[in-house]
């Protein structure tokens, strides 16, 4: 039975249009220590998706299908199980640190609290752990920090607090979302390998969502191209970073910079956008974008072709992978 599998997950949101389509059946599966990279442009239901999983979808958010956390389907869990959970076995480094913070509250008692909460430790014993993990994410003077707010930290120190408090229960599944944004290139770099080094120190799940190609490709096993809401490709890193089958992947590959370039070249990018959610297309979604359209794209949904071992594409014109 793998650690976390979600079968034909969806989120509706209601709208003047009607229910509006977030996500689109996503499946997927992650064994304890294992890495799966999301990917894929802003709009693409990336973060929806990592939402879901935490069962902190917006107020009126209808989610289906199933997630399934060691055979217990969470959907269909009240919200004091799912209280029992979150910030315990599953846990989440969210994207903007200093939004996800709260500013009226010390580091220390944002760290402590799960601590005293999911392991029952007093608060004496919660801050002398609230000291070891800000050692752990290798925080500078971390005794010093516990007093302190989030607005007197710097973005990568906040972020490192970020990972502190999802760290502090010792999770089974760590959902990273985005988990440098708005850091320089530096601190990204401290970072990533502080989160790749604790995954595999701890043996937990990772769950990595990036517009980074680079980051998913040294840290991940496994890969998940979204797109409109939907998981267009799918497959083990390697093979899929070697074999893009979708043209999408494709694109978002070809939008790389290169080192080879010509100098004053243009960056080549997907022309158009993602449609908006209650505009995706019948048929292929990435039909308007794609340079390999045909009429039978418009039609009816692509088929998921089998590309590899385990390596798939929802595309009829996987003859044409690079």
């Amino acid at each position: 039975m793998a650690l976390l599998a979600v079968d034909k997950l969806a989120v509706h949101m209601p709208s003047h249009h009607g229910p509006i389509p977030l996500v689109r059946e996503v499946s997927f599966s992650i064994e304890k220590g294992e890495t799966l990279g999301i990917v894929g442009e802003s709009g693409c239901g990336k973060t929806m998706t990592a939402l879901a999983l935490m069962g902190l979808l917006p107020d009126g958010a209808i989610p289906s299908g199933e997630i399934r956390f060691e055979g217990e389907n969470l959907l269909a869990q009240p919200e004091d199980r799912l209280c029992k959970l979150r910030g315990n076995r599953l846990a989440m480094i969210f994207q903007e640190p200093m939004s996800a913070l709260n500013p009226v509250h010390t580091i220390g008692s944002q760290i402590a609290e799960s601590l005293i909460l999911h392991r029952g430790l007093y608060p004496a014993d919660a801050e002398a752990e609230a000291i070891r993990l800000l050692e752990l994410v290798r925080m500078p003077e971390p005794k010093a920090r516990l007093a302190q707010y989030p607005h007197q930290l710097s973005g990568g120190q906040r972020q490192r607090v970020m990972i502190a408090i999802a760290l502090a229960c010792r999770p089974d599944i760590l959902i990273a979302d985005e988990p440098t944004t708005a850091l320089d290139v530096t601190v990204q770099a401290q970072i990533l390998d502080l989160i790749n080094d604790l995954v595999d120190e701890l043996g937990m799940a990772l769950v990595l969502i990036s517009h980074d190609l680079g980051i998913v490709g040294d840290i991940t096993d496994r890969v998940l191209v979204m797109y409109a809401g939907k998981v267009v490709e799918a497959g083990p890193t390697v093979p899929l970073f070697n074999r893009r089958a979708h043209p999408y992947t494709r694109g978002l590959f070809g939008a790389l910079p290169d080192p080879g370039r010509a100098r004053g070249s243009r960056l080549y990018a997907i022309p158009g956008t993602v449609p908006d959610p209650w505009l995706v297309p019948g048929g292929c979604a990435f039909a308007d974008r794609c340079p390999l359209v045909e009429q039978a794209c418009r039609e009816a949904v692509p088929p998921n072709v089998e590309v590899g071992p385990d390596h798939r594409a929802l595309c009829r014109r996987t003859d044409m992978m690079s």
